[in-house]
């Protein structure tokens, strides 16, 4: 009995003591202080650390854009919807690991996180978004291979898609490419005609470089060709409303070509859609109730007696799809 009670006392002991060394190991290092977010930060960071894609959508100034080809988000409804896309694990971590001070002030600039690497905000809005989630990488990976291979083979070897833009006066297309394997990026403008087959050759190509200026990294792009063909274009440097141009000189002669953004892979999907509607339009009525594995109609029994049945006549043009 008496080693009981000398025992006891040693098995208190360590149990406090286990207690406490289990408790400190559990013990979370406290979260970052986000009580003094900056004003302009505040509805930005609330919402990603709320996880609210609606409170996260209102604090968007759009269109948001996003790294060609994927499309630019152009309201809150298709933010909503893009959320769980672009805040990821990731970015939810650094947000939330982020104290108030690391958010940091860059003249007239705004507020950015990560020396502007994640996001840019202005008057309490995001109005520059540079990160891109893990899943936007695998869908730029996979848009971008789908783009290029509906070029012109001759086309495709090394080249990845920068951008797309439509003439707004007569619907010609205009792309850059940049040339991913040289160690000097080489850049490469490509013209199609309004009604042109895209798969094709183009009917301009022009090579140059990639320049940018100032502390916004305003982007220029200047090409030429070996006769003396040259463009310049610049989607950034845009005063006020004004619409982007190419200023283009062909043969000597000064063009000035106003242009809009747009998706490649929609220009290809209304050429296919066109194309199949042209094959339609020349099959005949019998080719098309072949296709469609329909039977003719059959033929009435209703007479009382039998008669000769008119033989069967070629369709005429009334008769087809043509109409």
């Amino acid at each position: 009995m008496k080693t009981i009670r000398n025992i006891l006392p040693i098995l208190f002991s360590v149990g406090i003591f286990g207690v406490l060394v289990i408790g400190c190991k559990g013990k979370k290092s406290p979260d970052p202080d986000h009580s003094n977010l900056p004003e302009d930060v505040k509805p930005v960071a609330l919402a990603i650390l709320a996880d609210s894609a609606e409170s996260f959508a209102a604090s968007v100034n759009y269109p948001l854009q996003r790294p060609y080809p994927i499309k630019d988000i152009k309201d809150s409804t298709e933010m909503v919807k893009y959320y769980p896309t672009l805040i990821d694990k990731e970015f939810k971590e650094k947000v939330h690991q982020s104290p108030d001070s690391l958010w940091e002030q860059v003249g007239w600039r705004g507020w950015t996180l990560g020396n502007g690497e994640y996001l840019w905000i202005d008057g309490g809005k995001i109005y520059v978004m540079d990160y891109v989630s893990k899943r936007e990488q695998e869908m730029l990976d996979s848009l971008r291979k789908e783009e290029i291979a509906t070029l012109d083979p001759s086309m495709r070897k090394g080249w990845t898609p920068v951008m797309c833009v439509i003439d707004t006066l007569n619907g010609d297309i205009f792309r850059i490419d940049i040339d991913s394997v040289n160690e000097s990026p080489v850049y490469r403008l490509s013209g199609y005609r309004a009604s042109a087959n895209l798969s094709g050759r183009p009917s301009l190509m022009l090579y140059g470089n990639l320049e940018t200026e100032g502390t916004m990294s305003v982007r220029f792009y200047h090409f030429s060709d070996s006769i003396g063909n040259d463009a310049n274009y610049s989607p950034d440097a845009i005063e006020d409303d004004s619409i982007p141009s190419i200023e283009m000189s062909k043969k000597g002669k000064a063009k000035r070509i106003p242009v809009r953004p747009t998706y490649w892979l929609d220009h290809i999907k209304e050429d296919s859609l066109r194309k199949a509607y042209r094959e339609l339009k020349n099959m005949d009525q019998h080719t098309v109730i072949k296709i469609q594995g329909l039977n003719p109609p059959p033929q009435s029994s209703d007479s009382a007696s039998p008669t000769k049945t008119a033989p069967a006549t070629k369709p005429t043009k009334s008769d087809s799809l043509e109409n």
